[in-house]
């Protein structure tokens, strides 16, 4: 199982930063969860405009982990 996890920061203030993880999407393949982390970034930055991208990764085989 590969998930695919995006981090975004304030615009305003770089040192805010959030890391979202879509608990429905799964993928099996890194190319697929590479291609769908572009896309789930733009549709974010849409909905979201004082937000920016920062990073985003695709974690494979990782134990889902609880928010703290």
């Amino acid at each position: 199982m590969i998930e695919l996890v995006i981090v975004y920061c304030l615009s305003s203030d770089a040192a805010q930063c959030v890391e979202k993880r879509d608990p429905e999407a799964s993928y099996a393949d890194p190319v697929e969860c590479m291609v769908s982390a572009q896309l789930s970034a733009q549709a974010y930055l849409d909905e979201h405009p004082k937000w920016r991208l920062k990073r985003w990764r695709c974690e494979v085989n990782l134990p889902k982990q609880l928010p703290s």
